[in-house]
């Protein structure tokens, strides 16, 4: 009898959580209905009050807990219970297509490939609001083209995004994982830098595709711009100089105020310049930067 030959990369699935339960079956169906199945699929739950444990665990996936509550705490915790060669990542709220997880270990038969980020699709949008932050998210902010590449530099719209990623356990091992000062904000673009300057090689390969949700009303619209501005003052700190400004946001606001702007949604823009330099602003107080 001829036992079965093991794959040269086993992988699996962490997908931090918090509150998820509407989400989380349709993510973790997603990954078991792929082409190729993952050694696990590991929920970290970041202390849930709806029904996100219970749903995970009945639709395959095991739970662990995130006691520092934050997507960098949650993905550390995960990876690190995790038993695969390689980590791959996906948020709650996405649902991978079913070559996903096939199309990211093709990539890493390469053994001088270290990371591979994936390519990020918006759902069809249900409002306005939608609409608005898929484009400005995964059009203007994000770039994901229709061929493979390398990742060489130091470039906001071509890191390795979480929502839709995957690195080998050896280069999370040699990073360190997530800087978990980071929380919520940027920690997957400071994990993308640092890898960079380690040495390793990532790559894009946009078959690794999952379609994702956007916010859908103008409170979901103030809390992204603000924490995409905490964000940049955060990264600042950290590679930047002590003083940074953006003159091109005051130029689109003021557009936006005296009703020149090219926006479709002028009423959505204003409130996402404005939140996005309110958290610039108080990331700058908060981490001792002049990002303005």
């Amino acid at each position: 009898m001829i036992a079965a030959s093991r794959k040269s990369v086993e992988t699996s699935v962490v997908i931090p959580a918090y509150n998820e339960a509407e989400s989380i079956g349709a993510c973790v169906d997603a990954l078991l209905a792929g082409s190729v199945i993952p050694l696990e699929i590991i929920v970290a739950d970041g202390g849930s009050n709806d029904a996100t444990r219970d749903v995970a665990r009945a639709h395959g996936a095991t739970v662990v807990d995130n006691l520092g509550r934050t997507a960098a705490s949650g993905r550390n915790v995960g990876w690190r219970a995790s038993r695969g060669s390689a980590v791959a990542f996906v948020d709650a709220d996405c649902t991978a297509v079913p070559g996903w997880l096939e199309a990211l270990e093709r990539r890493l038969e390469d053994e001088t490939i270290d990371g591979i980020a994936g390519r990020i699709s918006p759902r069809e949008p249900r409002n306005e609001c939608e609409a608005y932050w898929n484009h400005l998210a995964w059009e203007v902010l994000m770039h994901f083209g229709d061929e493979p590449s390398e990742i060489r530099g130091r470039e906001l719209a071509h890191s390795v995004v979480t929502a839709s990623c995957c690195y080998r356990r050896s280069a999370l091992e040699r990073l360190g994982g997530f800087d978990e000062w980071f929380g919520n904000n940027a920690e997957d673009v400071d994990l993308t830098w640092r890898a960079l300057d380690a040495g390793c090689r990532l790559v894009y390969e946009p078959a690794a595709q999952v379609w994702a949700n956007g916010v859908t009303d103008v409170t979901g619209v103030r809390r992204k711009a603000f924490r995409n501005g905490v964000s940049s003052s955060k990264l600042q700190k950290r590679y930047g100089t002590l003083v940074n400004h953006d003159w091109a946001i005051y130029r689109m606001l003021l557009d936006n105020l005296r009703g020149r702007s090219a926006c479709e949604h002028p009423a959505l823009e204003r409130n996402e310049l404005v939140w996005h330099l309110l958290g610039k602003y108080w990331g700058s107080l908060r981490h001792g930067v002049i990002n303005v």
